[in-house]
């Protein structure tokens, strides 16, 4: 069973390796392309995934200052 944990780098960055880690295992270090197309690429052995800044999908927390800022509108 693969665990599926995600690796933030760089736009552009076409080349990255891995190694595995402590919760996906230890394997053989490996050297991965990045094709331009797709943004990200899986690693082969333990499944992380290595995805440019601009293809991930980062969820942002909502701070309190927008919140509070959208409830004083709702409530006006």
């Amino acid at each position: 069973m693969r665990i599926t944990n995600k690796v933030i780098i760089d736009d552009g960055q076409t080349t990255v390796s891995c190694t595995g880690d402590a919760k996906s295992g230890r394997h053989p270090q490996i050297f991965l392309n990045i094709r331009p197309k797709d943004g990200k690429i899986e690693c082969y052995y333990c499944g992380k995934t290595f995805c440019w800044k601009s293809f991930a999908n980062i969820k942002r927390p909502i701070s309190k200052k927008i919140l509070n800022k959208g409830v004083k509108n709702v409530l006006r």
